[in-house]
Formats: C-alpha cells, sequence, structure tokens
C-alpha cells in the first residue's frame, strides 16, 4: 500500500482513509485535477496529476492552505510556536484559547501575526481539533481541553503535508462549484 500523506486538517469528510478505495479508480495519466470539494486536500496532495486544482467554498481553508504553500515552512512553524506561546496553549488553558479565538473572530491580530496560521492554530486546540462557523462566520468550536494540542505527531504531520503540498503545481480557489469554469479542461483532465 502507498505511503499515503494526511492533511494535518481534521476535516468533516475526509478521504484520508478512503484513499486506498478511491485513487486506483483515478484514470493513470492526469493532466489535470480539479478537486472540487478539496477539505482538507487528502485527495490534492496524493493524487498523481501534473497540475491540481483545488476548490472549496470556505475561504478559510483555503486560504490557509495557500499560505502553507507559498510561506516558508520554517516561518509557518516559527508563526505557530510564535502564538501557542502568545496565547500560552495547552491541553488545559481554556482561557487562552478563547482569548485566540476571540482575536481570530474579531481581527484582532497585530500586522505580524498571520490570521490563517491563527486559524490554524485554533483548530489545533479545538475540541478533536475540528473545524465550525457559527451563522455569522465566526469560529466557535469549543476548546479542546485535556485532549487537542500541536504535538510532535501533529506537527511532523503539518510538515510532511507541506512539504508535499509546495512540491505541487497547484493553484487554489474558493468558489461554488457550480461557478467553477471547466471550459478548459481536456481528456487528460479529471474532476
Amino acid at each position: 500500500m502507498p505511503d499515503y500523506i494526511k492533511s494535518p486538517l481534521n476535516y468533516m469528510g475526509g478521504k484520508y482513509k478512503l484513499l486506498p478505495q478511491i485513487l486506483p479508480l483515478f484514470p493513470s495519466k492526469i493532466d489535470t485535477f480539479v478537486d472540487l470539494f478539496g477539505g482538507g486536500a487528502n485527495v490534492s496532495v496524493n493524487v498523481n496529476a501534473n497540475r491540481v486544482v483545488y476548490n472549496d467554498k470556505l475561504m478559510d481553508v483555503t486560504m490557509l492552505l495557500y499560505d502553507l504553500y507559498v510561506q516558508d515552512l520554517d516561518e509557518s512553524l516559527f508563526g505557530i510556536d510564535s502564538l501557542i506561546e502568545k496565547y500560552r496553549l495547552s491541553k488545559t488553558n481554556k482561557e487562552g484559547y478563547l482569548n485566540l479565538r476571540a482575536d481570530f473572530n474579531f481581527g484582532n491580530f497585530p500586522a505580524t501575526v498571520n490570521p490563517n496560521l491563527a486559524f490554524y492554530v485554533l483548530i489545533c486546540y479545538s475540541f478533536n481539533n475540528q473545524i465550525r462557523f457559527n451563522s455569522r462566520l465566526e469560529f466557535n468550536m469549543p476548546f479542546g481541553k485535556g485532549r487537542s494540542s500541536f504535538n510532535p505527531s501533529l506537527r511532523n504531520k503539518f510538515i510532511r503535508f507541506v512539504n508535499r503540498l509546495q512540491e505541487m503545481n497547484i493553484t487554489f480557489s474558493s468558489n461554488d462549484f457550480r461557478q467553477i469554469n471547466f471550459s478548459g479542461l481536456t481528456s487528460d483532465d479529471f474532476v
């Protein structure tokens, strides 16, 4: 079985566990792969294609993945570690988590803080590392007390995922699937 790369995002409906069943059904030669409902990008980073078009309607996830693609890995890790230190995040510091969540929801960051990395850190410390927004588009997952953190295992998963992402020829969009233009695709492309 291939050594698949797992997304560091615990995305509802993630396809990581299904990759052994899904990927063998794909064409053997793919020029452009369109991941229409990209989510945590488990399929995107594991598909064998010359080019990947990642799309997900949730802009926050798309922007996070884009930043991970373009930003130096060490800068991303430094940003994550700095946020963890600034908010004193741990498996038990609920107040720090709630402060970070409030700052994220209301954009209360200095210019030196990347809000997309703050979003990722929120996910790391949220209940079951899940992503959820309320009707006002505020991140509203509760704290993952005693369980959730940016632990060494998640850090290694993050590094492996970002390294793979940065090797790819990938573009990102955040559109409703009905707005995607398929007119430029050929028989060598796969949606």
